[in-house]
């Protein structure tokens, strides 16, 4: 085999693997670092496992001569991503597809060269479990390449000049590790991009969220009622609005302490959120009060509703932090965009909050209707 047939396989090979390499990078969204379920875990081990019977085949048959074995490769990867399951699987599956498309020796040679990698593999898990996402492609590739290097020793007679398989050898490293450092460096700059954005959803999910209660804050609120505004009032389904407001929550506080304070409220909000449908929005808009938005509700739909808040709550007494157990009521007002005179958002929390004037002033722990001088 000449030089210049030499070089051109070793520019095809090295771009298979690399490619195969930035391929299943970007499947896994390279750098996780929570545990992969098994699921994914298999699905990715097949494709690495095809991956490596299709380097080995490029590799092998395709050449004349068996200038490198490296279909092991995709072992060592699933090692670094997936753990012990992913090698096992992605060895097994590679053995089981090779036998029937390689001769006894080349069978032979390769799957003393899997098995040699698995061995490693497994070794490598003992020492460390996943490798640091910022380094992982230029490291994976580094990795590989020095088994590459490795293993290719053992093919070292097929060359009739020892010249042409150092040469050879020395370009698809300088190729290989150039091509896997330009990749990283793509990638460098997506995961950046990539993280960037997961930082800005973060910090923009932590502003919307109660500290306390995880639920929804008061500008949370704010930004679903500019939804009510844009998409609902003018439209054809209708929504309701539940204020909620703990009755005597200021003599609790003052009796049980503030902790015990705070354990109401994060069980209040539990509540709500369990019995809330799938489209209900929980919010604690400050302090003691709540607020739950009924999507698709008319007013009768929404006192159905409330009343089964009212029911759920006081029907179960609260847990406080010393063990004990305290009764705990709510008083809600509710309006709703299926009523006459409801044309804005403002116009909908002004009547809800009216409602819950009412409700309280009724004797607490009952629903209010902002027209309404009895509570319902």
């Amino acid at each position: 085999m000449s030089l210049t047939n030499l070089i051109n396989n070793l520019i095809a090979n090295a771009s298979l693997l690399l490619v195969g390499l930035y391929i299943i990078s970007r499947l896994t969204k390279l750098g996780v670092t929570t545990k992969l379920p098994l699921r994914r875990q298999v699905t990715i081990s097949f494709l690495l496992a095809g991956l490596s019977i299709v380097i080995t085949l490029h590799g092998v048959l395709w050449n004349a001569q068996a200038d490198f074995q490296y279909g092991f490769v995709p072992i060592i990867m699933s090692a670094l991503y997936f753990g012990l399951p992913g090698v096992r699987i992605t060895y097994v599956a590679s053995i089981l597809v090779l036998p029937f498309i390689l001769t006894e020796t080349l069978l032979l040679i390769t799957f003393l060269d899997y098995t040699l990698a698995a061995s490693v593999a497994v070794a490598f898990l003992w020492f460390r479990e996943r490798i640091k996402p910022a380094r992982d492609i230029r490291i994976v590739n580094a990795i590989s390449l020095g088994f590459i290097s490795l293993f290719s020793l053992l093919n070292v007679s097929n060359y009739n000049q020892i010249e042409t398989y150092v040469m050879t050898l020395l370009a698809f490293i300088t190729i290989g590790y150039s091509a896997g450092f330009l990749l990283h460096v793509v990638y460098g700059g997506i995961h950046k991009i990539q993280r960037s954005e997961r930082l800005i959803s973060k910090y923009k999910e932590a502003a919307f969220t109660d500290a306390l209660t995880g639920l929804g804050n008061r500008r949370r609120f704010e930004e679903e009622m500019k939804r009510v505004d844009e998409e609902v009032i003018n439209g054809t389904q209708d929504v309701a609005l539940l204020f909620l407001d703990i009755d005597h929550f200021k003599s609790i506080n003052d009796t049980y302490g503030h902790d015990a304070g705070d354990a109401i409220l994060i069980e209040l909000g539990n509540r709500l959120t369990k019995t809330a449908r799938t489209d209900d929005m929980v919010c604690r808009n400050g302090g003691e009060e709540f607020s739950v938005l009924l999507a698709d509700c008319t007013l009768s739909q929404g006192f159905v509703i409330g009343k089964r808040y009212l029911r759920q709550i006081a029907e179960t007494p609260f847990l406080l932090p010393d063990g004990s157990f305290i009764d705990v009521t709510v008083s809600i007002g509710i309006a709703s965009t299926s009523e006459s005179k409801i044309a804005t958002s403002s116009q909908l929390i002004k009547k809800a909050d009216v409602g819950l004037y009412v409700a309280k002033r009724s004797g607490r722990n009952r629903l209010g209707k902002w027209n309404e001088k009895k509570a319902n």
